[in-house]
């Protein structure tokens, strides 16, 4: 598998449910695939042990603010330790279908300071190349889980969710993490397209960053400028 960037590349999809963050994160992870790059894909909350109580507390019955923000740093520092810095390490590529952004807003609605939250994550864990932030109103977004067959859960409160969205659009003053936000009320082709050319740029800047002149060559950049 190839592997041009030094450090890998770690790129985190945002944005509140029905945004469309897991067929941005196929996209960008097929194309990957499809030109033989080394690519993991993943999401939070995980399938592993912190990531499976806090999966079934959105069909249970939410637990107390304290105890999501526990869980949700324990699964992150699972997931990051055995998943994310060791794709990082082997050069790869890391697509994440939310990451602590996700934390802050959802967590932010229910009364934690985001300002906390983000220095905690950005102090303990890898800090992202780029977040797509995924931003649509509430009420299109509600409109999505139910086509696809499903029902908002406890963490898809319209009210909640409001203040989510509010929140989630303020993290990019407030973040140490470079983002841009996408019009993701769009047909998904389009929201698909743009998030790949962002994501290419994103690799380019960082091949141009990390790099040395002799190991940098015009067919790794070429790939990600096409």
């Amino acid at each position: 598998m190839r592997r041009p960037i030094p450090g890998g590349l770690l790129i985190a999809i945002e944005g509140i449910d029905g945004a469309g963050k897991t067929t941005v994160s196929a996209t960008l992870a097929q194309w990957c695939g499809e030109r033989g790059l080394l690519c993991a894909l993943s999401k939070e909350p995980t399938s592993l042990e912190w990531g499976r109580k806090l999966r079934e507390s959105a069909a249970s019955g939410r637990l107390t603010l304290a105890q999501e923000l526990d869980l949700f740093h324990k699964d992150r520092e699972q997931h990051s330790e055995g998943s994310i810095q060791p794709a990082l390490d082997e050069d790869a590529i890391m697509v994440l279908d939310r990451y602590y952004w996700s934390t802050a807003a959802y967590q932010g609605a229910r009364g934690a300071n985001v300002d906390d939250v983000l220095a905690f994550n950005e102090t303990n864990f890898p800090l992202p190349d780029l977040v797509l932030l995924l931003d649509l109103p509430v009420a299109a977004g509600q409109d999505r889980i139910r086509v696809r067959g499903d029902q908002p859960n406890s963490f898809e409160d319209v009210d909640a969710l409001t203040r989510c969205r509010e929140i989630f659009l303020q993290l990019p003053s407030r973040s140490q993490a470079r983002c841009v936000i996408v019009d993701a009320s769009r047909p998904w082709r389009e929201v698909s397209k743009e998030c790949l050319a962002l994501f290419k740029q994103a690799a380019q800047q960082k091949l141009w960053k990390t790099a040395s002149p002799r190991s940098l060559s015009t067919e790794a950049l070429a790939l990600f400028g096409e």
